[in-house]
């Protein structure tokens, strides 16, 4: 499919349509033609057709090395084929840039060699100016839908019930949400899926603990009365409570032997209430047989059951309050309790046919035979590991939803660990390997070191919004008093969240994060404030205009842009420098999306935002908006400021940031 634009000057271009406003992909398709001529193959050019931007800007506004490749290539090639027909890279480059002038004239104001062979390229005005119609529309599409028949899942955050959210959790959150919202944007179907740890040792502990403070707040009353109690509690109430229980039975665990003896047979309890539960829901089978445990154990199981059940059901209650918060929602819930029944049947499976091996009592999965490590997939009480556990929920995954891509992000401390799991994958199930990418991110870390929710010297994720939410309000108190106190409150709500969510955005996910406020709040930096600070200076821009030339007078100027385009190029408008910078600003931010969600990678697109941020605050403050000396001027400008605001819009909804009417 084509599109064709035609304009009243009879200048005439084509866009393939996959490919509309992805200007390096546009300049790429040219420039191979170009070299398709000159007699390279197509599969010669994959290799070497590279469009980027020069850091320069005397080198043009783009630049490719493709002659100096090609030639590498010729060079590497058998001395019997055709001799290569250039003399050196240069000459190539020469040939380049004259066949790029004559078949595109009008898109060029200037071609030029460089170095051994480089290739400048300057974009004429009417090139810029042609490719901006493309996103001024209200309905235009500001990203290619390149992922339309595709189908991906996003596994992330994967917080452990009983437990508070800290800010590694918010991070994880942050980034996943962000690559999911720019598949999306791309056309993917895309299901966010969370991964929960519902079992294991700091499950017993939390119950351990729990029991342990009922008794000490309702000593009067049983159990099942205590939770009662509990049950009448805010919401809030009980997330402490949970916090609280998990720290006393961790530190029990440690300092005292008997706690530890009860606390291990409480793990025995919960992981028989999940498989009882997972039976009950399915009719599931079980695999592994916790009941052998109950007889041993000195703990009442009743009990047991009513604390874990309860306290799986305050802290998801949590989770779920917390993402509506956040902004975002899980489209599927997975949990350790019942994938760890899958897992273990796979294991047992793949032993009889050699894949893991017994030892010491455990079943492993032996690593080192692939220069890896071992890893214990059943240990010596029976029990499935995480690795089992992980190793179930691929296929689980798929039966919920039938994935062309499997995305798992996580923090980068289980690196090693994903390795193995993921070559066990590939030996159990292959073909769920191929469609399988474990992306990972850096850890958000306190000034004293790592967090520690054992001791209580945890970050909160609640906390550190709060607080953004608390300074933001303050600001406003002092700076905009003319606001509402309900106005106030929204504003820092949503201006708060933005500072974190570009805090943790802006950098690349395999770099650890030292989260700063005053950096992060700043309307000023490279921040979410800053970015909103200017998506409504172009409001407040827009709104000027409005009084000044009337409501009806800017929608015309956006609705019809091809007329106020004609009407540029008739009256041979040049464009300044500042208002290039602009238009190029505005015309790559697909190729950021592209690449962002290519490389799961969301700081691309916050990097460009902050640069046409600064791009756009530049223009401003150097260009008389409305000009009532040049009509023309005036309507070109608005409909820069327009789409400016319209790409930051989508630019943020795409990173998950929510925006302001007005700061």
């Amino acid at each position: 499919m084509v599109r064709t634009c035609t304009l009243r000057t009879g200048l005439k271009y084509t866009l393939r349509a996959h490919r509309l406003n992805m200007l390096t992909h546009h300049l790429s398709d040219i420039l191979s033609s170009v070299l398709l001529e000159l007699g390279f193959d197509q599969k010669q050019l994959e290799k070497a057709v590279l469009i980027e931007r020069p850091t320069d800007p005397s080198h043009g506004h783009f630049a490719t090395a493709v002659a100096l490749k090609l030639f590498g290539m010729a060079q590497k090639d058998d001395a019997t084929k055709t001799p290569f027909p250039f003399s050196n890279p240069r000459d190539l480059a020469g040939q380049i840039a004259e066949k790029l002038l004559e078949a595109h004239p009008s898109f060029f104001q200037e071609v030029s060699v460089a170095g051994p062979g480089f290739v400048n390229m300057t974009l004429s005005d009417s090139f810029f100016l042609q490719h901006l119609s493309e996103v001024v529309a209200e309905d235009s599409v500001l990203v290619p839908q390149t992922l339309t028949d595709k189908k991906i899942m996003v596994e992330f955050t994967d917080p452990n019930p009983f437990k508070e959210l800290h800010i590694g959790h918010l991070y994880s959150n942050t980034i996943g949400e962000a690559i999911s919202r720019l598949l999306e944007a791309q056309g993917a179907e895309v299901q966010r899926a969370c991964y929960q740890g519902d079992v294991g040792m700091h499950v017993a502990k939390s119950v351990w603990g729990m029991r342990l403070l009922l008794q000490e707040q309702f000593p009067d009353l049983s159990t099942t009365e205590a939770i009662k109690t509990m049950e009448s509690q805010p919401l809030s109430k009980k997330v402490q409570f949970l916090g609280k229980a998990y720290a006393k039975g961790a530190s029990a665990y440690k300092d005292d032997t008997t706690a530890a003896e009860e606390i291990k047979d409480i793990n025995y309890l919960t992981f028989l209430s999940g498989q009882e539960n997972l039976v009950e829901k399915t009719g599931w089978k079980p695999q592994v047989d916790y009941k052998q445990y109950v007889a041993k154990s000195t703990q009442n199981y009743a009990e047991i059951k009513e604390l874990y059940f309860h306290g799986r059901a305050w802290s998801l209650a949590y989770f779920d309050s917390m993402y509506q918060r956040i902004g975002m929602q899980f489209d599927e819930f997975f949990f350790e309790s019942s994938v760890g029944e899958y897992g273990a049947q796979i294991v047992q499976d793949f032993l009889e046919k050699g894949i893991f091996e017994e030892s010491q009592g455990a079943v492993i999965f032996p690593g080192e035979k692939y220069g890896l490590h071992n890893r214990v997939f059943i240990n010596s009480l029976g029990l499935p590991t995480y690795e089992a556990k992980e190793l179930g929920l691929a296929p689980e995954k798929y039966r919920r939803f039938p994935y062309d891509t499997s995305l798992i992000i996580t923090g980068n401390e289980i690196d090693e660990y994903f390795k193995v799991l993921l070559k066990a994958l590939a030996l159990v199930h292959p073909e769920l390997r191929k469609k399988t990418v474990h992306t990972s991110h850096g850890m958000v870390r306190l000034p004293e070191g790592k967090m520690s929710s054992r001791t209580g010297k945890i970050l909160t994720a609640e906390w550190l919004m709060n607080e953004a939410h608390a300074r933001i309000e303050s600001v406003l108190a002092e700076t905009r008093t003319e606001l509402l106190e309900e106005e106030k409150t929204t504003i820092s709500e949503v201006v708060g969240l933005s500072a974190i969510k570009f805090a943790f955005l802006k950098q690349s996910i395999g770099k650890d994060i030292a989260f700063d406020f005053n950096e992060s709040l700043s309307f000023t930096g490279n921040s979410g404030p800053y970015l909103l600070y200017t998506l409504v200076r172009t409001k407040s821009v827009l709104h000027k205009a409005e009084k000044e030339l009337g409501k009806m007078k800017i929608r015309s100027i956006a609705k019809q842009y091809d007329t106020v385009l004609n009407r540029l190029i008739e009256k041979k408008y040049t464009l300044t420098e500042i208002e290039k910078d602009l238009l190029l600003s505005i015309l790559i931010y697909s190729d950021a999306v592209e690449r962002s969600a290519s490389e799961y990678a969301p700081h691309h697109v916050a990097q460009y935002l902050f640069e046409l941020a600064q791009s756009f605050n530049a223009f401003y403050g150097s260009e008389t908006i409305v000009d009532a000396k040049s009509p023309v001027k005036t309507q070109l400008r608005i409909v820069l400021t327009l789409t400016v605001g319209r790409v930051v819009q989508h630019g943020l909804e795409i990173l998950g940031i929510k925006t302001v009417e007005k700061m």
